[in-house]
């Protein structure tokens, strides 16, 4: 009996076992076998599906691309594309100048580097004490001093003016009776000299020393003066000259027009002595057909310039 009740039970207990045994293999291959190629399982370690998809957008912003960072819009400075517009310098004939008349000139005349065929603008801060027009020209109107301004395509230049003089030497009365010293008073050289060059261009001058004005204007240091101004050229090409003497006794006028007759000659070619002092063409040209000796009372004015005439009118008119 209690073999039968012991193989009874081994018997359930085989079909028992059998039974779980075939239900395991329905529905196909586990996915927690592993080696397994079809798993999708993107943690298990091995898994050809846990790379991420390059041919998807990296969504989290720190991603870049192999063939790089586009630059924002706009020219790249760091790379020259913008260069910067030249600065302009600006230089004046004259930084410093003085009137000693009421109704005496001075042409102010600029150069830009570069030129951008612009126009300039010429302005004074004290237009009651001397004015300028829009081509330059400074006209002295009361003592004083003022500033001329030059502006030019965003470049400035500066030049001081200053006018000094008396009421004596603009028309006023005078005290004394001597139609000389109020002659002296009246007329300053250095004043109508600066006034020229300011107007008229001219080559490289300087004023001549008593050594100079020997060698060139001889005799002349001998002659007793109250001003004397010769303003030579020491180059070969040499365009013109200017001379301003007032002596102080007329009977020396004559004997100073030689002098300066004698320095024309000798630069033109036409004292006999041979080649021209002025050497080449051009130059012996002016100094034949461009000079001018003249006097005025105790004055005397020698002149080689383009614009001698005109030069000689304006001389004239300080008496």
């Amino acid at each position: 009996m209690k073999r039968r009740i012991f193989a009874a039970v081994l018997s359930a207990a085989m079909v028992l076992s059998l039974a779980s045994c075939g239900g395991g293999n329905k529905g196909g291959t586990s996915s927690s076998n592993p080696g397994s190629s079809s798993s999708t399982n993107s943690s298990q370690p091995g898994s050809s599906s846990s790379a991420p998809d390059a041919s998807q957008p990296d969504s989290s912003g720190t991603g870049s691309s192999s063939s790089g960072v586009s630059s924002p819009e706009g020219p790249d400075v760091s790379a020259g594309d913008i260069k910067p517009l030249p600065t302009v310098t600006l230089t004046l004939n004259k930084t410093d100048v003085s009137l000693k008349k009421a109704g005496a000139t001075f042409q102010l005349r600029y150069t830009a580097e570069p030129d951008t065929d612009g126009a300039a603008a010429f302005t004074s801060n004290k237009p009651e004490v001397a004015t300028v027009a829009e081509d330059g020209t400074v006209t002295a109107v009361a003592p004083g001093q003022a500033t001329i301004t030059v502006e030019y395509d965003g470049a400035k230049a500066t030049c001081i003016v200053r006018c000094k003089w008396d009421e004596a030497s603009n028309g006023g009365s005078s005290s004394s009776g001597s139609s000389g010293s109020s002659s002296a008073s009246k007329v300053d050289l250095q004043a109508f000299y600066d006034t020229t060059i300011g107007k008229y261009e001219f080559g490289f001058l300087e004023l001549a020393d008593s050594s100079l004005l020997d060698q060139m204007y001889a005799g002349l240091t001998g002659v007793s003066t109250e001003q004397m101004l010769v303003y030579i050229t020491m180059m070969s090409m040499n365009n013109g000259e200017f001379g301003l003497v007032q002596v102080k006794d007329s009977k020396d006028v004559d004997t100073v027009k030689a002098i300066f007759q004698a320095r024309i000659d000798r630069m033109s070619g036409e004292d006999g002595q041979g080649n021209p002092g002025a050497w080449y063409p051009g130059p012996t040209e002016q100094w034949l057909n461009n000079s001018r000796v003249v006097s005025n009372g105790n004055y005397v004015m020698m002149i080689v310039h383009e614009s001698c005439d005109d030069i000689v009118k304006e001389f004239n008119a300080l008496f």
